[in-house]
């Protein structure tokens, strides 16, 4: 599993925590590759929204889904739709980025380790590596 953590991430997470609804948030569940995509963002919607929330930032059928509302509370629609329109616009850019290293990617269908057909947003080399290692060999970029 790709997952942006401590170990990898810390200054990351750290500026994410107080914007989480989970009090137990310690991770991130996308590859590194996507971590510039996440702090992006992070920036555009605490420009708009300072106390913004999420509940989830996660890899979901080959794009980054971040699950987020202008702050905690009540909140209008067109401020929800403000939220929305940045999100969504993570998720497109996510479809061009592979998710483990950050070059230039796209999604494709892959196998796991059990047969199972699953969508993920990586380049040609980190494809290649999928087919035969469990983690790609390309650094992350970002």
């Amino acid at each position: 599993m790709w997952v942006l953590d401590p170990a990898n991430s810390s200054e990351l997470l750290h500026r994410l925590r107080p914007h989480s609804l989970d009090p137990q948030f310690e991770v991130i569940w996308c590859g590194e590759g996507w971590r510039s995509l996440v702090s992006d963002c992070d920036d555009q919607l605490r420009l708009a929204f300072p106390d913004y929330r999420f509940t989830h930032i996660e890899q979901e059928h080959g794009e980054l889904v971040v699950a987020a509302q202008p702050r905690a509370g009540e909140f209008s629609e067109p401020e929800q739709e403000l939220v929305d329109d940045v999100t969504r616009r993570c998720r497109e850019q996510s479809r061009m980025v592979c998710e483990w290293c950050g070059r230039d990617g796209s999604t494709r269908r892959l196998s796991d380790a059990r047969g199972r057909q699953e969508a993920v947003t990586v380049c040609d080399q980190c494809q290649e590596d999928l087919q035969t290692l469990p983690y790609p060999t390309s650094r992350p970029v970002n």
